[in-house]
């Protein structure tokens, strides 16, 4: 070491301190000492009466002395006193210097020399990151380049690191080599003219291959400048640094992912959860990848009895991945259902997986064959990245497997979620399979369906009411040939022509110039304005009730199906009037027919079924119209949302339909148990009598089902109502006497159906 100015010295030293500059005032304070050191040393640093702030390092020396190295920042004028003390060195050793006169830069090659490989490796973190951060170091121009000198002399001929795919906003994705002994990367830094920074981006290490290698990749998170850097990486097994040349044209991601990933899907789907985790721009390029791309769909088909297997099911987002598909295995040999990911080690599923029976379509004029369908949700699989075609492996008891990669799977919530809703026939559905893999799913598809939903557009037609007294809500959704007749009858009415304001509601908003032409003319024909409230996007039921009640201006809601037909007029101020805050009733609804006369609604109640899942029923339904119980007035415990009448005010208080129920289903049991939670009662108003065309309505929606999203909107109502439900269906004065009489339980599937084509 060189000692760049006389220190004055006091005591019975056993060292000599040097002073050197890094950069600027910043200084490194080196004390060499004879032997290893007993305990632990301390050195202080004092300006005039001040302590000057300091970070120090215990250093092995390949003689087997021991260096201790403290850094400090000095931007004074007066003079430096060091001070060494305690271990094994007798007296404390003292020092006293000028840095004002240190002008020539440390040396680097100088510092490394002496050092054991551990004592540089302990320095090299130092300087790397506890260092730059302490004394604001990361874009110092001068500490660069004394730390790229240090690093240079640690590894005097870097191996490289090349860029080979440019990413989105001027991102890069590096390549190299590492030895195959190293297990883990704890931390990478990149080195470059414009600063030091720690990489954020997760390294990816492949497996070691035939020449003991393991290659590398890694993602520059921050835009780069063109010109050579340094890659440092801190390992298990030390300190490796990977040099990358000026940069040229790096290639497009487009040209890496033909070659390499479409080789190595393990690595194409690291690269895939890393560019969802860039921006919205990255999880987009790495949607399009992958199908601009397919990697080729692997499966098992045979007619013997040897193993076979299909995976026709992968959907993946923020819950998991979910699997579904299915297998032969005649002879019991299954093992293990491992998921591979991007990196790592593949996580076994078989504990976890649902199997049910199916049956393989027949080929030729044979027979359908009897298979095993199984369905399993991984959780975090990816982290929610948009993984189109992972790989499964079927491991069998004879040491033999089964690869099975499906075609590019959807990355759309909406699609994601129908695909999970026929993941599974209805009749193998149980509230296990739903709580374990269906639900979480369904819930991270409703949750991004709802973040991702654009605001809704508003088209008037006509000039619409200043005060309206009552706002009634329509949600349309491709069923539009009910709409002449229901607005023909809202226009004869005069006291709806007079006091409310018609929303309709489009949640198919593909359809807004067919549905604006027809309620333009309807406008035109009946004089009743009408305020069109189009969807961003298809939302659902409670979305679209929602978004019309946040554009309604009434006192009062009437949310109202588009195939209810009032049977008279008044009806909208007879079940207004019965609304009663002082009574604590908080919501009304009519009496609801069929076309021929029959009962579809007089009240709402729950009943359990045989799993104990709350159900949703109608008071006498398919009775006469004018069967005597359903004529009484009474509080029920709810009403359908075909047609309620609440206060607005009471509506926003307790936050609207939630939009957490799929499809279309319960949505209005739980808006009327969220009524009741607030402390309101809800009245049957059997004196107001609509028509409610469901049955021609429903054969119309290619959507509607009773089938596994009915099974989970009532599994979820029961889970966050159950122990109200019981209560309220355990208070009788709420119930008619007779209520029983009426009731069915619902069809229940006697046999088994085709599952994606596939399984049964």
């Amino acid at each position: 070491m060189l000692t760049i100015t006389p220190a004055q010295m006091a005591g019975d030293h056993a060292s000599n301190p040097d002073l050197l500059r890094v950069c600027g005032s910043v200084f490194l304070l080196s004390w060499t000492v004879d032997g290893p050191l007993a305990d632990r040393q301390m050195v202080s640093l004092a300006s005039g009466e001040r302590r000057a702030s300091s970070a120090s390092l215990t250093l092995g020396l390949s003689d087997g002395r021991t260096r201790i190295i403290s850094a400090f920042r000095h931007a004074g004028h007066d003079e430096i006193t060091a001070t060494l003390s305690g271990g094994n060195l007798g007296p404390d050793q003292t020092a006293i210097f000028d840095p004002e006169f240190v002008h020539a830069m440390a040396d680097a090659a100088e510092i490394v020399r002496d050092l054991t490989s551990s004592s540089r490796l302990a320095l090299a973190n130092a300087l790397i990151g506890t260092w730059p951060t302490l004394f604001g170091l990361r874009e110092t121009t001068a500490y660069l380049t004394f730390l790229r000198q240090f690093l240079l002399a640690l590894s005097r001929k870097p191996a490289p690191a090349l860029p080979v795919a440019a990413l989105p906003e001027g991102r890069i994705l590096l390549e190299s080599s590492l030895p195959g002994r190293l297990a883990t990367i704890k931390a990478a830094y990149w080195l470059g003219q414009a600063g030091l920074a720690r990489i954020a981006s997760r390294p990816r290490l492949g497996k070691p291959d035939r020449s003991s290698r393991r290659s590398l990749h890694l993602i520059l998170d921050e835009p780069q400048p063109r010109g050579a850097g340094l890659l440092v990486l801190q390992t298990d097994i030390g300190l490796i640094v990977r040099a990358m040349p000026e940069r040229t044209a790096t290639p497009t991601l487009a040209r890496w992912w033909a070659s390499k990933a479409s080789e190595r899907d393990d690595l194409r789907s690291w690269l895939v959860e890393q560019l969802a985790g860039l921006s919205e721009q990255g999880r987009l390029l790495a949607i399009e990848m992958q199908r601009r791309l397919p990697l080729p769909v692997q499966s098992v088909r045979r007619r013997d009895d040897l193993p076979s297997a299909e995976l026709d099911l992968a959907i993946c987002n923020s819950a998991g991945l979910l699997l579904g598909g299915w297998y032969r295995d005649p002879d019991g040999l299954l093992e293990q259902i491992l998921v591979h990911h991007g990196e790592g080690e593949p996580t076994p599923i078989l504990d976890r997986t649902e199997r049910f029976p199916a049956l393989l379509a027949a080929e030729d004029g044979g027979e359908h064959k009897a298979a095993m369908g199984f369905l399993s949700l991984v959780p975090g699989y990816a982290s929610g990245a948009p993984v189109l075609q992972p790989r499964c492996e079927l491991k069998f008891k004879s040491g033999t497997s089964i690869f099975l990669r499906p075609s590019p799977q959807p990355a759309d919530a909406a699609t994601i979620r129908a695909r999970a809703l026929a993941s599974i026939p209805p009749q193998h559905l149980t509230a296990d399979i739903l709580e374990r893999s269906l639900a979480p799913m369904l819930a991270a598809c409703q949750s991004e369906l709802r973040a991702s939903l654009p605001d809704p557009r508003l088209r008037p037609i006509g000039t619409q009411p200043e005060r309206p007294a009552v706002s009634v809500v329509i949600p349309l959704y491709r069923v539009y040939e009910f709409l002449r007749v229901q607005v023909s009858a809202f226009a004869s009415d005069p006291w709806f022509v007079e006091k409310a304001e018609l929303i309709y509601v489009l949640d198919s908003p593909e359809h807004e110039a067919e549905v604006a032409h027809l309620l333009g003319g309807l406008h035109l024909a009946y004089g009743l304005p009408i305020q069109l409230v189009v969807m961003g996007r298809n939302g659902g039921f409670s979305a679209a009730c929602n978004a019309g009640a946040e554009a309604a201006r009434g006192d009062t809601l009437a949310l109202v199906n588009s195939d209810i037909i009032p049977a008279e007029p008044g009806w909208l101020p007879a079940l207004v009037r019965k609304l009663d805050r002082r009574g604590r009733v908080g919501a009304v609804g009519p009496k609801l027919l069929y076309d021929d006369g029959s009962l579809q609604h007089a009240g709402l109640f729950f009943k359990r079924d045989r799993n104990g899942c709350w159900l949703n029923h109608h008071y006498f339904k398919g009775m006469p119209g004018n069967y005597k119980p359903a004529n009484v007035e009474r509080l029920v415990p709810g009403v359908t949302g075909a047609c309620i009448v609440l206060p607005r005010a009471l509506f926003k208080e307790i936050g609207g339909f939630d939009e957490r129920y799929v499809i279309g289903d319960y949505e209005d049991s739980d808006l009327c148990l969220k009524i009741r939670q607030a402390g309101f009662g809800i009245k049957y108003v059997p004196g107001v009598s609509l028509y409610h065309l469901e049955r021609q309505s429903i054969s119309k929606s290619l959507d509607y089902t009773r089938g596994v999203a009915s099974q989970h909107n009532a599994w979820l109502q029961t889970k966050r109502w159950n122990g109200e439900i019981e209560a309220l269906m355990n208070e009788g004065a709420a119930l008619p006497r007779k209520a029983a009489v009426a009731t069915r339980e619902p069809e229940t599937l006697t046999h088994t159906v085709l599952r994606r084509a596939t399984a049964a």
